[in-house]
């Protein structure tokens, strides 16, 4: 028996702004770099609001706003292995459903692996050298201020742009879409305000500018958007979960036998090893004398 997974399309009017959320995510992240390279003052102002002399960004250092950002990290990565666990079981006993829809389970795996891992962390963050706020001398820190999309110049071990905790945190908003219609709205609301505080959360730390939490939000939410029509926006793609299940069913009757295969080859190799062990017979000549 297997379990299908349906998710109801909901389409806007067409030839409105509604219809293409991509080109408005490219729009809107494409302003707020425009802004910010312009006006780079707007990042220091923002962060100075946390900032005391002296004291550095003292919120850094209270217990209640660094729990709250461990959630943060730690929230993304629960949902990361459960999904790896529900894939795993799959694999294990592949004539039961899935735990979760395949499509399910490869958007948010693809989400997390292509986004914060290779487009922030493997991407951004190596060419983009640019200093946290508190390394910076408006700070009390020693490197120069250096601007979004700004290369910097110099080598900065603890680099700023953009925000991979940010992306992190944006990549779960997209789970309100996954719940019954008549939560999605309250979830979606409630997921962005996590992942607003989270940004909120960074700057007040000194961690990060305003840019590099919206450059990182808007980021994430081109690939989340560019996803969902690779997984869910085609044409048929709502036979993708009949398909992916059969193969992942397949794929772990193939692992089973090839298991049993290797445990049967292992116990020829043990029983005949005694055999090849074992000494020799002796043929007495050497006895005499």
């Amino acid at each position: 028996m297997v379990m299908v997974y349906v998710t109801q399309d909901v389409r806007a009017p067409r030839g409105t702004f509604q219809e293409k959320p991509l080109l408005i995510a490219l729009l809107v992240t494409l302003t707020l770099s425009a802004i910010f390279v312009t006006f780079p003052q707007i990042d220091i102002a923002v962060s100075r609001l946390f900032y005391v002399e002296g004291r550095g960004f003292p919120a850094s250092k209270m217990t209640a706003l660094n729990t709250f950002r461990a959630f943060g990290q730690y929230f993304p990565l629960t949902l990361t292995i459960v999904l790896i666990f529900g894939l795993v079981l799959k694999l294990i006993y592949p004539s039961r459903p899935s735990l979760f829809p395949p499509r399910f389970t490869l958007y948010f795996a693809s989400l997390f692996l292509l986004g914060p891992a290779l487009l922030v962390n493997g991407i951004f963050k190596p060419i983009f050298d640019r200093p946290r706020p508190r390394s910076t001398t408006e700070f009390g820190g020693d490197d120069l201020f250096v601007h979004a999309w700004a290369f910097g110049g110099d080598f900065f071990d603890d680099r700023s742009f953009v925000s991979g905790e940010a992306a992190v945190v944006v990549c779960l908003v997209p789970l309100a879409f996954f719940v019954p219609v008549v939560w999605r709205r309250c979830v979606f609301v409630l997921l962005s305000l996590f992942a607003a505080l989270t940004a909120l959360n960074r700057i007040a730390f000194g961690a990060h500018f305003l840019s590099d939490v919206l450059i990182a939000a808007g980021l994430m939410a081109m690939l989340s958007i560019a996803l969902a029509y690779v997984f869910y926006g085609r044409k048929g793609a709502q036979a993708c979960d009949i398909k992916l299940e059969a193969e992942m069913t397949a794929l772990g009757h193939r692992l089973h036998e090839l298991r049993r295969t290797a445990i049967a080859m292992i116990s020829r190799r043990l029983s005949v090893a005694p055999l090849l062990l074992s000494p020799a017979p002796s043929t007495g000549e050497n006895d005499k004398g």
